[in-house]
């Protein structure tokens, strides 16, 4: 092995005798190590399809490229289609199975993130550019890179728990002629009411070059083991943009899964970066030390994830 992967496997080994309270983790290291320059190029080419919000055309070219990136290693591969009033969205869903292979029902883990963008730059300092939409290279396209990548170490090497990457359309439509924000998300817990994750961790705006990410409200209520969890973890990498101190109450696409009892920690910039809902989420603001951290973090936690929790969820595609 490389001395990159050499480091990888030590750090994974550590894992070995951690805990979640009480409970062991199994370690598994990725064949590789999550790399965010390429989740920076997956923003760039987000980015370059233009608006990802209703009637752009762009739309359509970003469900291709995340369905040409998955689809060939993912063991089961969704589109969701959705209608929320004269709205229509599609949910996008790619499961890597256990390497246990198992045919059975397998503990799962949620990562997710919204692809969609907003509409209008309804933030903007300049009157002008509010009727126009946002490019969302943070809010919007980091939080898929983030997915994407760890799609690939997935594909290469399969996690110790089965992980379900979920891309949510619809979320930035909130305070819009009245409609809400996390459409795609209310819409999926609404269609598979039989998914039950043993966890969930929502990534979003993620790349900002003074990235910060205190713990969330909504998660600290009710998901504060995982999230102490997670902290953990960065504190052992020495990361230095997960804060450790309470951060507001966030309507994100956690708060759906939160709402019929699952586990979910929304990781999200707090407070929201100057360029949020305004033509300046560029990617000139983006850094890929920033979607480092986090891929480090959340790929830590797919595989040492405890393989000996209770089941809690049941196959509903």
């Amino acid at each position: 092995m490389s001395n990159a992967i050499n480091s990888i496997a030590l750090r994974f080994s550590c894992w070995v005798f951690a805990c979640w309270g009480v409970m062991a983790f199994a370690a598994t290291p990725p064949a590789d190590r999550f790399d965010g320059q390429r989740a920076l190029q997956h923003i760039a080419q987000q980015v370059s399809f233009g608006p990802r919000s209703p009637g752009h055309k762009a739309k359509q070219q970003t469900i291709d490229y995340i369905q040409k990136l998955l689809q060939p290693d993912a063991d089961q591969w969704v589109i969701q289609p959705f209608q929320r009033d004269e709205l229509s969205g599609n949910n996008l869903w790619a499961s890597f199975y256990a390497d246990s292979k198992s045919p059975t029902p397998q503990r799962r883990i949620m990562l997710a993130a919204h692809w969609d963008t907003r509409p209008i730059a309804d933030r903007d300092s300049n009157n002008r550019n509010r009727s126009q939409p946002v490019i969302g290279a943070n809010d919007g396209a980091s939080g898929v890179a983030v997915l994407l990548e760890i799609a690939r170490l997935l594909a290469a090497q399969p996690a110790p728990v089965t992980v379900d990457l979920i891309f949510f359309d619809l979320e930035d439509m909130g305070n819009i002629n009245g409609l809400p924000f996390s459409i795609g998300a209310t819409e999926f817990v609404r269609k598979n009411r039989f998914y039950r994750p043993a966890a969930g961790v929502v990534v979003d705006m993620v790349c900002d070059r003074e990235l910060v990410i205190p713990r969330e409200g909504f998660s600290q209520q009710s998901a504060a083991r995982l999230q102490d969890h997670i902290w953990q973890i960065a504190a052992n990498q020495a990361s230095d943009v997960f804060i450790d101190r309470s951060g507001s109450f966030i309507e994100d696409d956690h708060l759906p899964f939160i709402k019929v009892g699952l586990e979910v920690v929304n990781l999200i910039h707090w407070p929201f970066p100057d360029s949020w809902h305004t033509s300046a989420d560029s990617i000139e603001r983006c850094s890929a030390e920033s979607l480092q951290k986090v891929g480090d973090v959340i790929t830590e936690l797919i595989y040492t994830f405890d393989t000996n929790a209770p089941l809690n969820q049941q196959d509903a595609k």
